[in-house]
């Protein structure tokens, strides 16, 4: 009987350090707080948020000389049929913001009913003259980051009771739309193409801090 009890301590015991902690140092929880992390964080956009987007002369006129300028931008979207353009004119406005009653010729680029499913809403908070302001914003996104694997990581350093560590991971992207794709939308937001580019090869750092329930990736909140 007790050879019994020795036997099923000693499983007991082999089982829990096979489980680990959430507190534990290792590949497992760094890739399990950087997965909620992208979970989260992960999605991936234009950041052009303030619709519809105006065009001044000047700017088209850059059009030719700016390859990832605003003009191009717009005009790889209406390629990809996400936005539309129609020439319009609006009031040129004074230092007081008030109208000089002059008119200026610009180009407004509207979303279309195909950006919808990309498109995505958010409020956000911002404080000036007039006190606390909330602006409506919407950004066109593209894909998903996602946790490729865990690199290596150096840490944790220990202050006191709190504890972080630096990892190095590579990524992957989900859910790809396909205008992303597009040569003309990649040329015109470098950005996309050199996210894409770097998927699963690509290495990044990120700072992970441990609190009461485990290890937690930085700017999650």
């Amino acid at each position: 009987m007790k050879k019994n009890i020795a036997i099923l301590a000693a499983l007991s015991v082999a089982t829990l350090t096979a489980c680990g902690s959430k507190t534990d140092a290792n590949e497992k929880n760094f890739g399990a707080a950087m997965t909620q992390y992208f979970d989260k964080k992960g999605d991936l956009c234009l950041n052009t948020k303030r619709w519809p987007v105006d065009l001044s002369e000047m700017d088209l006129r850059l059009q030719k000389t700016m390859q990832a300028g605003s003009a191009n931008q717009m005009a790889a979207l209406e390629v990809a049929g996400l936005v539309k353009g129609e020439d319009t004119e609006v009031d040129i406005m004074g230092i007081m913001g008030k109208p000089t009653g002059g008119k200026s010729k610009i180009k407004r680029y509207t979303l279309t009913d195909a950006a919808k499913p990309f498109a995505q809403e958010k409020e956000v908070a911002s404080i000036g003259l007039n006190g606390k302001t909330t602006e409506k914003q919407t950004d066109l996104c593209w894909g998903k980051k996602a946790l490729d694997k865990i690199v290596k990581w150096e840490g944790p350093m220990k202050f006191g009771d709190y504890q972080e560590a630096g990892i190095t991971y590579t990524y992957k992207v989900n859910n790809v739309a396909d205008w992303a794709k597009k040569p003309e939308v990649q040329a015109a937001f470098p950005v996309v193409k050199s996210i894409l580019d770097g998927a699963g090869s690509k290495e990044s750092k990120h700072a992970i801090k441990l609190t009461s329930q485990g290890w937690e990736a930085k700017g999650l909140d």
